[in-house]
């Protein structure tokens, strides 16, 4: 083996040392005679996208690809190729993809059903434990949805390949088994399958369970499948590596110092494969990340540059136009068309028969066009934001005849049921800290599809328990919702400046609710309200005496949800009216009605630039019981002053934050920062103080991260109060 790749890189010397011999004659090979090319491509994340780059190379010199094998984004993007994709195609494939949604660990915040979005609001982290076998975590931090539908565009076409030596270029990709420790290599099966096993980096994407293998990145034991290559039938093995020199300043945290020792492991095995290479292209990664995936254009420059800085090597195996030309056409003869007119559906993976006919109705076209993929991934992603299943997928089968859809939904393994934690650290300089932590437990599908049992616990700054069946009658949109809680909230009291007590509500009591589930966006529901509730200064001033005694109502809620986050939205509307006819209240001896509602807007203003804002207004009568029934003041409400500073039976507010993104074009795993800028308005006041505004302005640092929001900075206002505040955790 070792001689006969001498030979070919000695026959390769020789051609390179007869300048004087005419181009048409060093340039041009015979089809029949010439060496099969096959490209390795490695892995390495975003620095796989300069792998586009060499391709592109490559075509613009007619040198043919005959074999190509990739491991994680190599795999990807050598099965752009395999699949008869040209370099034009395969960038332009690139640029239209949403690398934010593709890589983020959970469904965009608009695809999740409405009962989803309520949990990321009450509860912002994205960690979710599973409660079907003991607590445990999920297997990485993305199931990989948004990565299985961007290689299903592509690969949906190929589910049926009896070798993947049937695809317009011959491909091999390769995955490593948890279980046995071994290296699997795929060479038939579905593609999408075989390429999401190849790039599942542990930890970070979700493994593929494939029997009793358990299958992750295949980088950690082949990173540039050379000898792939080599058993597929190449003659002359060109590798492309992705390596970039490392800076001592990076390996001075946790993290820096974890991934370098992967990078390390992965380097070892890359050296090995190299060595049985016959050219090797090392495009120069200086200056940009692994994370830079918005920088598609730049690694796709870099990797031509490397191609391009081998050219007296490379140019040797270039054909003539005429019979690259026929080498193309021998490509797309073996391709297969990515439009199907589907005549029936398969659902695969225990959808319930009312949510597959609903699927299958929203997607249905007009049967003489083709199906729509963008409607189609729009519809397998809600599948995935009702919170059941990690991943939706689809491609292209063959019944009979008959072109149709296989649809595959994938339940997540480590539940249901499920538990989301959230915490809450609220501190400021003038009330020091408070905190508080809390889980919600969900059970779904429970006594019927669509319904569930939530229930939820939470200690230290609100003390909370309760329990809500909710129950989508007959499976349909309509539902009944019966709830037993306990709720223990406190809050300051004021005289002046100077806080002089601390008024607790303790609420023991139930509801049930009957409303209407219109979808991912809104929600419409009426009910009754019956509890007891205590009132009281617990230390301070006596401000009034205990109020103890039976509380009822008869409420309305609607709601309406169309932001793209509930931590830091940048567009969109988000909407709530309440309003209830209260029966009965301590220490109010007549019935009355009260009502509040709030409206949320944001929109960007420029590239990195987002406009914020929120209003919001209540009322009720005039009762000196109810002079705590709304509160202004704290983070998001009126920032410059203290923690419900104003309270009253009235309230209205209006403000706005001006947002400047920090995000560079990483992307980062670890959050979205913004600088902000915010201006406020707003009062709480009762019959005996003034509803002239108050006004706040304040500056700080903005983001939503994994584990909830960040909100720190400074506020003044318009009579001399100033604050520094933080919050982590939960939104406004």
């Amino acid at each position: 083996m070792a001689s006969s790749r001498s030979l070919r890189l000695l026959l390769s010397l020789v051609s390179l040392a007869l300048p004087a011999i005419p181009q048409a004659q060093t340039d041009r090979q015979s089809p029949a005679s010439r060496p099969k090319i096959g490209l390795a491509l490695s892995g390495g994340s975003a620095f796989g996208l300069s792998h586009l780059g060499v391709i592109r190379w490559f075509e613009e010199h007619r040198i043919p690809i005959d074999y190509i094998a990739g491991t994680s984004m190599g795999s990807i993007v050598g099965a752009l190729y395999a699949t008869g994709n040209d370099s034009a195609e395969m960038r332009d494939y690139v640029e239209h993809i949403d690398w934010k949604g593709v890589l983020s660990p959970t469904v965009p915040f608009r695809d999740l059903s409405f009962r989803r979005k309520e949990d990321a609001r009450e509860f912002p982290s994205t960690i979710e434990f599973g409660v079907k076998k003991g607590i445990k975590l999920p297997p990485a931090l993305s199931a990989g949805n948004g990565v299985n539908l961007v290689i299903s565009r592509f690969a949906a076409p190929y589910s049926d390949l009896n070798s993947f030596d049937d695809l317009p270029t011959p491909f091999r990709c390769v995955a490593t088994d948890l279980v046995k420790g071994d290296e699997v290599v795929f060479s038939s099966g579905p593609l999408l399958e075989a390429l999401r096993a190849s790039m599942a980096l542990p930890a970070l994407f979700t493994p593929v369970h494939d029997h009793e293998r358990v299958l992750v990145d295949g980088g950690l034991l082949n990173n540039i499948p050379v000898d792939l290559v080599r058993k597929m039938g190449a003659d002359v093995v060109i590798a492309v590596a992705l390596d970039k020199p490392i800076d001592p300043a990076q390996l001075n945290s946790l993290l820096g110092i974890a991934s370098r020792s992967l990078s390390v492991m992965i380097t070892a095995n890359e050296r090995r494969s190299l060595g049985h290479a016959d050219i090797v292209l090392m495009p120069n990664l200086t200056d940009l990340d692994s994370s830079d995936y918005l920088k598609a254009n730049e690694f796709n420059g870099r990797g031509y540059s490397a191609a391009e800085a081998k050219r007296r090597i490379l140019e040797p195996f270039a054909l003539s136009e005429a019979d690259y030309q026929a080498f193309q056409n021998q490509r797309a003869g073996k391709r297969r068309p990515q439009t199907i007119k589907p005549q029936f559906v398969e659902v695969e993976g225990g959808l319930a028969p009312r949510r597959k006919e609903a699927f299958v109705r929203a997607i249905s076209t007009n049967p003489d066009e083709p199906i729509d993929r963008g409607l189609l991934e729009g519809e397998l992603t809600k599948i995935v934001g009702m919170g059941r299943y990690d991943s939706a997928t689809y491609s292209f089968v063959e019944r009979g005849g008959r072109e149709g859809l296989l649809i595959n939904v994938h339940e997540k393994q480590y539940g249901p049921p499920f538990l989301k934690i959230g915490f809450l650290l609220d501190a400021s300089r003038q009330e020091g800290f408070r905190f508080g932590i809390g889980g919600r437990f969900t059970f779904l599908d429970f006594g019927g599809p669509a319904s569930e049992w939530r229930s939820d616990l939470s200690i230290g700054q609100i003390n909370r328990v309760q329990t809500e069946y909710y129950y989508r009658l007959r499976g349909g949109k309509w539902f009944i919702a019966p709830r037993l809680y306990y709720l223990e909230d406190s809050r300051p009291l004021y005289q002046g400046d100077q806080q002089v007590s601390d008024f607790i509500t303790r609420q023991t009591g139930g509801n049930v609710d009957y409303g209407y589930a219109f979808g991912r966006f809104q929600e419409a529901r009426v009910g009754f309200t019956l509890s007891h509730d205590h009132l009281a200064v617990t230390k301070g001033v006596n401000a009034f005496a205990p109020l103890d005694g039976r509380s009822s109502d008869i409420h309305a809620r609607w709601g309406y949800e169309g932001q793209n986050s509930a931590l830091v939205p940048t567009k969109g509307i988000r909407a709530v009216v309440r309003t209830a006819w209260v029966l009965d209240h301590p220490g109010v001896d007549n019935q009355y009605p009260i009502a509040d509602a709030e409206f949320g807007y944001s929109r960007p203003l420029a590239p990195k630039y987002s406009l914020l804002t929120r209003f919001s207004g209540g009322s009720t009568v005039n009762e000196e019981a109810l002079n705590t029934q709304f509160a202004m003041g704290g983070v998001g409400s009126l920032d410059a002053l203290g923690r419900a500073r104003l309270l009253g039976t009235h309230y209205y507010y209006g403000g706005a934050h001006v947002l400047r993104s920090l995000a560079s074009e990483s992307l980062s795993l670890f959050g979205h920062f913004y600088l902000f800028g915010a201006g406020e308005v707003g009062k709480a006041w009762y019959t005996r103080v003034s509803s002239l505004p108050r006004y706040s302005g304040s500056l700080g640092l903005m983001g939503e991260t994994a584990f909830g929001v960040v909100y720190f900075g400074a506020g003044v206002g318009d009579r001399g109060d100033h604050r520094f505040f933080l919050r982590l955790g939960r939104v406004f």
